[in-house]
């Protein structure tokens, strides 16, 4: 007889309420508003949202997306980040067991989310994300097993401080801003929690914001000024390369260094 491990299940139950916190900080920190103070309402009306009304996934489903003073349409990012953050709790769990790393994969993926979707919506990556996070990225890289903490700090700094370069010497030549200062610091924290993975992450964000913005701009005619949110790309790109970067770097090597 086999057995499951009923972990992974709690973790993902976990994940939901987490997702149902997340969503307030994507909401309010743009805003500078405090993500304790007041309890959760709704923007049409303003009407504070009891605690039945507010149960992951199942509140949104049973109000059919609406709030039920006013009919305010609910966005269904509710939802999904809640359903994603239960997701990547589970994930979690189920592939690293329970671990340090686990702590650092559901801490890491957290940020992810909120950044994400802060960048989709309002094209802010948070400083009290970005850079108060950092030093958690540092603390774990202290107990890693796959880099050291000297690595981490070094590609924070170096990264972070290279792609600022970049950004200054595209500003002078293009005499706009190609790159805001909220990716900047993103690669930052990118680099204290995946150390050398981190210019791997950056790859396949510039790879993706390539593909994205191809189609973007010749397909739905989107206009070559269109702002792209990049950290939604870095986002991915963090995530993947913490969990299959190993594999990926592995490859390459096997594949056009080593013969």
């Amino acid at each position: 007889m086999v057995w499951y491990s009923p972990f992974p299940i709690i973790a993902f139950c976990f994940g939901l309420i987490f997702g149902s916190f997340y969503n307030v900080c994507i909401y309010r920190l743009p805003r500078d508003e405090s993500i304790v103070k007041p309890r959760s309402f709704c923007p049409g009306c303003g009407k504070t949202i009891p605690w039945y009304e507010n149960i992951p996934l199942f509140s949104y489903l049973y109000l059919r997306g609406k709030c039920s003073t006013c009919g305010t349409t609910i966005s269904f990012r509710y939802f999904f980040v809640e359903f994603i953050t239960g997701l990547v709790f589970g994930f979690g769990v189920f592939h690293y067991g329970l671990s340090i790393k686990t702590a650092e994969f559901i801490i890491l993926a957290s940020l992810m989310i909120i950044l994400f979707f802060t960048d989709l919506d309002e094209r802010i990556l948070p400083d009290k994300i970005t850079l108060w996070f950092i030093p958690v990225g540092l603390i774990f890289a202290f107990f890693s097993m796959e880099r050291n903490l000297k690595e981490s700090i070094l590609v924070a700094i170096l990264g972070a401080g290279g792609l600022a370069l970049i950004a200054w010497i595209y500003f002078k030549v293009k005499k706009i801003e190609g790159m805001g200062m909220g990716d900047i610091k993103m690669l930052a924290l990118m680099g204290a929690f995946l150390g050398i993975k981190a210019f791997l992450a950056l790859l396949i964000a510039a790879l993706l914001g390539t593909i994205v913005g191809l189609f973007l701009i010749y397909v739905l005619k989107k206009g070559k000024r269109y702002e792209i949110p990049f950290g939604c790309f870095l986002s991915i790109g963090t995530l993947v390369a913490y969990i299959y970067g190993n594999q990926i770097l592995t490859w390459y090597v096997q594949r056009y260094i080593v013969h």
